[in-house]
């Protein structure tokens, strides 16, 4: 990966977990909601990230399972605000507009992952018709006559 793609992931990867702390310290939930408030898993994943930086191996496996439960979170919040019942409510306007930021860097990333997953898609289909036709095009064996060594 490039400088400049570590810098820009870096820079949301950050943003990001700024704006989930804002999120979660501006979200009330109801006291059988409170396993979802997202509170004691973002403070582990801020505190595996000086690790994960090192490259430690379990570190960083626990990030990505820490950052896909963050993410599974913040999906089920904003469709809790939805539902009827008001089961999340915001403190103040703005963590509305932090969760529809939070929402857009989440379909962002969403985005590059399928763009991604496409390029991979297509170069593996390439490969697998370049390999077809390699197989259907060579010479079959049938007509070869064995090589008479006796006149040697």
């Amino acid at each position: 990966m490039s400088d400049n793609r570590v810098d820009w992931f870096g820079f949301a990867l950050n943003k990001g977990l700024h704006l989930l702390e804002e999120f979660t310290q501006g979200i009330t939930l109801p006291s059988w909601l409170a396993p979802l408030s997202m509170v004691g898993v973002l403070a582990a994943l801020i505190k595996l990230i000086p690790s994960i930086e090192k490259g430690s191996f379990l570190a960083g496996i626990g990030g990505y399972l820490l950052l896909g439960l963050l993410i599974v979170n913040v999906i089920a919040l904003s469709i809790f605000v939805y539902l009827p019942g008001k089961l999340v409510t915001f403190k103040s306007r703005s963590v509305s507009r932090t969760r529809l930021t939070l929402m857009r860097l989440l379909l962002m990333g969403v985005v590059v992952m399928l763009r991604d997953m496409i390029k991979v898609a297509l170069h593996l289909a390439f490969d697998l018709v370049i390999l077809l036709l390699t197989a259907l095009t060579y010479p079959s064996r049938q007509n070869e006559q064995p090589l008479n060594l006796q006149g040697c």
